[in-house]
């Protein structure tokens, strides 16, 4: 029997309350690191799903499903998961929301 391995959820931090993009710990610690600083205060970033938006991870915006921007026609960067059609790599339906302030130390 072959044993299941599941990959272990990412989790990520905003740095500001406005900020629209969110980063991981590492992210944060080199940050700190290259600024002198021993703590930072972020936003926890909680994982939602929103029917019909998606996130694009390699040009780094939200879109509408039905808007067309996502696709062989309208990418040059798409890459389908299958390697064949369908769905690309790079499109995910995962959005995240800042909840909790918090402290990051090094």
């Amino acid at each position: 029997m072959k044993k299941k391995y599941y990959k272990q959820k990412q989790i990520y931090y905003f740095k500001h309350s406005g900020s629209e993009i969110c980063y991981t710990k590492a992210y944060f610690d080199d940050y700190m690191k290259q600024n002198g600083l021993t703590e930072i205060e972020v936003y926890n970033a909680e994982r939602e799903k929103i029917h019909g938006i998606f996130w694009c991870k390699e040009h780094k915006f939200c879109g509408d499903v039905t808007s067309g921007t996502c696709g062989k026609r309208n990418c040059n960067d798409y890459k389908p998961r299958n390697k064949v059609s369908g769905c690309c790599v790079h499109h995910t339906s995962w959005l995240y929301t800042r909840t909790d302030k918090i402290t990051l130390k090094l």
